[in-house]
């Protein structure tokens, strides 16, 4: 019988466009120009996905964060980007990530068609290989919770979106008055593509109990007594088949469970991508089967099925009005009407990342050799790791131990090795080390969580599209979110790895605020606990001192210094640095050594250090000395700087700049800073040390380990800086009272006297290059590489010291125009610079300085601060501190002791006043 053609104009043969590659200077169309998303898995459906369209466009220049590569054509009156999934990288996750990346890089993108080949299921329907499967419904079959004896699907139902389903409604109607399309579309687009037309290789359906034989590829030694018998078909022409499809991240290769499944689900198809995009936008699967769900694979079939499907989707295309009109509309409007989405996604992923958000990581020493192996191995390690045991601790691993120990080691360790796993698109290993001597966002959670969650990102793009919650980010916000937000973001991202896993690795909780860490630790608790009831995989890795007050309902803990793997790599440590040749002699010093450090690691590193420099002086002065250093890090700190107390004052002038500095202080900056205070003293050459010398960095190196007496390093981040060695030597300076213990003259109130110095040290080195006057602007940072900080800061240090010690005198004799003639050169706004007439009160209360503020004033009752600086940005020294919400300051401008006056907030009263000029 011939066939009759549809009367609709959406296919026709004799008016098919054929492939013409448009002119890339000419015809390349712009990104919000293409409206269908085409994904495909394998190449060979790309490839009939190429056949089928009708134009094929040139490239696009791709968008810089998106990896995928795409082909772009049209069909009919739509533009279509294809795109294609990492070679030997299926599943939903995959798809997912693909899908994302390019709704960021197309706009205008209003479906996407998941189009290749799948399982048929021929216990449900009458279902033939090159047939075609239309998904209108998807499950995800791997979904659910473990339970003790079984495995409980909690997936919910994917449904095509309504303006699909209305389509597949118009062609199934078409096709029960006239045969579809899809034989006709065949044969136009694919009769050149002999290897995607009908193969001669047989359609065979074994029965379910009857597995392939492994041993060979094909099903021609397979007995052939166990087919099914099925009816003969009339026609070769594929069957469309709607139904539901089941989706996972694994092939389904056993007719048992794919008849278990099926009948539980109701689906008549098995493949691997659908789920992963039916979340993102509007999909629609299409489906060419090209084997039954079973062992036995007929990839002879592959090719064709992926022809069929595409055939489809051809078809359905025709008959899909889309929005065109309203595309080609937005067209001619300019284009940032487009980007606008995009660019405020990019923004707040930019707004995430900090200057210094790996620095701490990336200072911590990598383990020594042979160390830290036997934690992998660790009972407690093993249950953390096992998905089976999540029940018994909900995700959760709490290292703890003594300061120095060696936690940070062991938890880079770790995570270095966890992310080496992170190969495929289902494991992310993501990390965050608090630093209590970093930036401020370096030792809050605010910092950890905008870390976490940009990793989160990075890892899996298309959880990106949490941003784009209105309830959670308002649509006009383009900045950091605040902290609840960023709470928000995380949860709502992790909940949405379905199968993927997500492993975190937090160190150092100790160095952060102790409530923020309460309120982190019980956050954390209920994310893991609605992790573990949504079986999604998230495992949590803590470090820490021994806390208190802050511990975990369920979760692993494992004491450091408890374990004898760790006892086991101090052992190595000694016997591999320690250099002394007589093997009983190391044996007998090792021994003592482990029963001193009590499990610390940086006692063992510390003492090794001693006894090398000590090593010519024999056994017996070595196991004397060895007696003579005291257990605890504190107490070997206080014997360290004790023992030799040359250049005291050196010390004294290098511990104060790493406790009170503003910021950590550049190699470079140190050596000037140090320089600055001892010729102060007279204990330093009164000509400039340069820095331009060959052997510069080593000779800030040696400045650093000199001054410190070994108790300060230079950090290897991207940016080098002066620190302590560890946490503890702080603790040992502040909390154990070893400030006081070796300089007892500072007082008790030694931070004001602290300041007090450093701010000397600041004013010196600014009056010195001002008067020798500054040279060329390019050279300005190398002859005189701690001004920058000398001059931003100089007041800071004099505001502070000023609790403790008076700085009338300061004030009274504070170089003014120069200051401002130094500073000027380091603002790159020139807005924010001032003018040569701008009054120290203005400069003071523009950069908040409210105890100098007050200093003056007492100083000077009849000082006017309501004269105008015409020239000044905000003219008034009032005007200045409420523009810049610096509230101690306007209090003191107005002679107040609190922003509280007659029962009214005035710093509030005065903001309503002057909106929108104040930021309180």
């Amino acid at each position: 019988m011939e066939r009759r053609r549809l009367s609709f104009d959406h296919y026709d043969t004799r008016q098919a466009k054929r492939h013409r590659a448009i002119p890339h200077r000419h015809e390349a169309l712009s990104y919000d120009r293409y409206t269908i998303a085409w994904i495909c898995a394998l190449h060979i459906e790309m490839a009939a996905a190429r056949a089928m369209l009708d134009e094929e466009h040139a490239d696009i220049l791709g968008s810089i964060n998106d990896p995928n590569s795409y082909v772009l054509g049209s069909m009919h009156k739509h533009k279509i980007v294809i795109a294609c999934l990492p070679t030997d990288q299926c599943g939903n996750n995959n798809a997912s990530s693909v899908l994302s990346n390019m709704k960021r890089t197309f706009p205008s993108i209003r479906i996407g068609l998941m189009v290749g080949i799948g399982g048929g299921v021929p216990t449900k329907t009458d279902i033939r290989l090159g047939d075609i499967v239309v998904g209108t419904r998807v499950m995800q079959f791997d979904y659910g919770k473990k339970l003790s004896d079984t495995f409980q699907r909690t997936a919910v139902p994917k449904i095509p979106d309504g303006s699909i389903r209305t389509v597949i409604s118009n062609l199934r109607s078409a096709h029960e008055l006239s045969s579809s399309q899809v034989p006709l579309i065949l044969k136009d687009k694919m009769s050149k593509h002999t290897a995607y037309c009908y193969p001669d290789e047989p359609d065979r359906l074994f029965q379910s109990t009857y597995p392939h034989e492994s041993s060979n590829s094909t099903c021609d030694k397979c007995d052939q007594s166990k087919l099914e018998a099925r009816k003969v078909r009339g026609s070769t022409d594929p069957v469309i088949h709607y139904g539901a499809i089941a989706s996972a991240n694994q092939v389904m290769k056993d007719s048992a469970s794919r008849d278990e499944i099926a009948r539980e689900l109701d689906v008549i198809c098995f493949e691997m991508e659908a789920a992963g995009l039916m979340d993102i936008m509007p999909c629609l699967p299409i489906r060419g089967i090209c084997d039954y769900s079973d062992s036995h694979k007929a990839k002879e079939w592959q090719r064709y099925a992926a022809a069929t499907a595409a055939a489809y989707a051809y078809e359905f295309l025709g008959v899909w009005g889309g929005d065109v009109q309203s595309i080609e509309a937005d067209h001619r409007l300019p284009q940032n009407e487009f980007v606008a989405p995009l660019e405020r996604r990019e923004k707040l992923l930019e707004s995430l990342d900090f200057e210094d958000i790996d620095s701490r990581k990336i200072t911590i020493k990598a383990a020594h050799s042979k160390t830290c192996q036997w934690f992998l191995k660790h009972p407690d390690y093993l249950a953390w790791t096992d998905t089976e045991e999540i029940l018994r601790h909900h995700g959760f691993l709490w290292i703890k131990g003594k300061p120095g120990a060696g936690k940070s080691t062991i938890m880079k360790f770790l995570y270095l090795k966890s992310k080496r796993k992170d190969r495929d698109a289902q494991t992310l290993t993501g990390s965050f080390f608090f630093n209590a001597r970093g930036t401020e966002l370096e030792k809050t959670v605010s910092g950890m969580y905008r870390s976490l969650l940009l990793q989160l990102f990075k890892g899996f793009p298309d959880l990106q599209f949490v941003l784009e919650d209105p309830e959670v980010v308002p649509s006009s916000a383009t900045g950091c979110p605040s902290l609840n937000v960023l709470k928000d973001l995380f949860r709502n991202a992790v909940l949405r790895l379905n199968q993927r896993s997500f492993t975190c690795y937090v160190d150092a909780l100790d160095e952060c605020d102790e409530q923020q860490v309460m309120d982190m630790v019980g956050y954390f608790e209920d994310l893991a606990e609605q992790c573990t009831e949504d079986a999604v995989h998230l495992q949590i890795c803590f470090s820490s001192r021994h806390y208190p007050f802050v511990d975990i309902r369920l979760g692993l803990c494992l004491i450091l210094e408890e374990q004898a793997g760790h006892t086991g790599d101090l052992e190595t440590y000694i016997k591999t640095h320690l250099r002394v040749r007589d093997p009983s002699l190391v044996r007998e010093l090792q021994e003592k050594m482990l029963e001193k450090a009590a499990g610390v690691f940086l006692w063992v590193v510390l003492v090794v250090e001693v006894l090398n420099a000590e090593n010519r002086r024999g056994r017996l002065f070595l196991k004397t000395r060895l007696e003579e250093v005291p257990s605890g890090l504190s107490e070997l700190f206080k014997d360290l700087l004790r023992r030799d107390k040359v250049n005291m004052e050196e010390l004294l002038l290098s511990v104060l700049w790493i406790l009170l500095s503003k910021r950590p202080l550049e190699p470079q900056e140190y050596y000037h800073a140090l320089w600055s205070g001892l010729s102060l003293e007279g204990l330093a050459d009164l000509d400039m040390p340069a820095i331009t010398t060959t052997d510069a960095n080593d000779c800030f190196g040696r400045c650093v380990i000199s001054s410190s007496k070994g108790l300060a390093e230079i950090t290897k981040a991207k940016h080098p800086t002066v620190q302590f060695i560890h946490e503890s030597v702080r603790d040992f300076l502040i909390k154990d009272k070893g400030l006081h213990e070796l300089w007892p003259e500072l007082g008790a109130d030694w931070e004001s006297l602290g300041h007090d110095r450093l701010k000397l040290c600041c004013l010196s080195y600014v009056k010195l290059v001002g008067t020798q006057g500054p040279p060329p602007p390019l050279e300005f940072e190398n002859a005189y590489p701690f001004v920058q900080y000398a001059s931003q800061f100089v007041l800071h240090h004099a505001d502070h010291a000023s609790t403790g010690v008076g700085q009338d005198a300061f004030l009274d004799d504070f170089p003014t125009s120069m200051w401002i003639t130094i500073t000027n050169i380091f603002e790159k706004f020139k807005i924010r610079r001032y003018t040569e007439n701008a009054t120290l009160i203005y400069i003071l209360a523009d950069r908040n300085h409210s105890d100098l503020i007050r200093t003056l004033l007492k100083a000077d009752p009849d000082l006017d601060i309501d004269r105008p600086a015409d020239k000044e940005r905000y003219q008034y020294p009032l005007m200045a501190a409420i523009a810049r919400g610096h509230k101690n300051s306007v209090v003191a401008l107005l002679r107040l002791s609190s922003d509280i006056y007659d029962g009214v907030n005035i710093t509030e009263t005065l903001a309503q006043a002057f909106y929108p000029y104040s930021i309180f």
